[in-house]
């Protein structure tokens, strides 16, 4: 039996391409005005050819099927998602060990 995932207004929210989620503007003060912060010296960027010549179906974010995404979620909030509780744990333990070394 799995046990049914209540939702939370504390999860994370994903982002769409082109959505802005970003938190408080640095340099931002208790009553929402912000102060112009400027880029620090010597910062700069620049792409790569390579990185410049995405692919057009790359240029609007990564490949996300919804459809699946929505089977998935309703799965989970039914109760019929199977998860794996053991091997979460294991992996997530894994992945502890490779930060800590």
């Amino acid at each position: 039996m799995v046990d049914p995932i209540s939702t939370s207004a504390a999860r994370p929210r994903i982002a769409r391409p082109g959505e802005d989620v970003a938190g408080p503007v640095q340099g931002s003060t208790a009553n929402g005005s912000a102060t112009a912060v400027g880029p620090a010296a010597g910062d700069s960027v620049s792409l790569s050819p390579a990185a410049q010549s995405l692919p057009a179906e790359l240029k609007g974010g990564p490949p996300i099927d919804l459809t699946i995404v929505a089977k998935i979620k309703e799965a989970i909030a039914e109760g019929r998602y199977p998860i794996d509780l053991e091997k979460i744990t294991d992996s997530l333990f894994e992945n502890y060990l490779e930060l800590t070394q």
